[in-house]
């Protein structure tokens, strides 16, 4: 990390049960309708972690790692939702996410998966890691920052903090106070994602474009709808050769 034309390696670990919360919440309950974009969000996390720590003139590596809240043997071979499911994982690996399920001992339970502080410490032990970026709010990874910070790598938390009526039932989800105030840096997802909503003709959307329950029949819907059919089977593009526009939500920090 002495140069500023050394690579900076970005380690990206995904909580996959914030995750699946996150998109409940912005598929049923927000206006958006729609799910997270995960090639979006990794090539924002890339464009954040340069400016925070003011490396833009250095190659970026961004290693992505989400972690399962389920088993597999539940959530694929034995699951009504498999299909679904494995569509999803299709679409991390096509964002360059390595998929880790959750242990056998949670079989009976939804929840995070605690693999992910163990392979994120043995990260930055190695050295393999200049930087970790964790997108999650559950008070269970409140452990990791202070490890991180003994190998000299510093942590960026994404946390969501957001609220909705499920029928007429108030829902209030929220980051662990204990992991954002141990972590190194915060960022207030709910205010990113606002900054992107999902639009037709924009840089980045940040979110997957919603289904319309009355679609459109013009060519450009069908052949907008047969693009997004089609990306579910093309072989894994080189995301991170990618070129993104500079996010605007990080324009101060540097």
């Amino acid at each position: 990390m002495s140069s500023k034309l050394s690579v900076l390696r970005v380690g990206f670990f995904l909580d996959g049960y914030t995750l699946k919360k996150v998109n409940e919440y912005y598929l049923k309950y927000h206006r958006y309708h729609s799910r997270i974009d995960l090639r979006a969000l990794k090539g924002w996390v890339r464009d954040y972690a340069v400016r925070l720590l003011g490396r833009e003139a250095c190659p970026v590596e961004v290693e992505g790692h989400y972690y399962h809240p389920y088993v597999r043997s539940t959530d694929v071979a034995e699951s009504p939702i498999g299909d679904g499911m494995e569509r999803f994982e299709k679409q991390l690996t096509l964002a360059g996410f390595e998929v880790h399920y959750n242990l056998p001992t949670r079989a009976d339970k939804m929840g995070p998966n605690m693999q992910l502080v163990e392979d994120a410490y043995l990260y930055a032990y190695y050295h393999k890691i200049d930087v970790l970026v964790l997108l999650s709010t559950q008070g269970q990874y409140s452990t990791l920052p202070e490890r991180l910070k003994r190998e000299g790598v510093p942590m960026l938390l994404l946390g969501w903090n957001f609220e909705y009526l499920k029928g007429d039932t108030p829902v209030y989800w929220k980051t662990d106070s204990c992991l954002r105030e141990l972590s190194g840096y915060y960022v207030a997802m709910e205010d990113v994602a606002e900054k992107y909503p999902p639009k037709h003709g924009v840089a980045r959307n940040l979110f997957m474009l919603p289904y319309s329950q009355h679609p459109s029949h013009s060519s450009a819907w069908r052949t907008y709808l047969k693009k997004i059919v089609d990306s579910i089977d093309e072989p894994k593009c080189s995301y991170e050769n990618a070129r993104y526009e500079k996010s605007p939500a990080v324009a101060g920090l540097v």
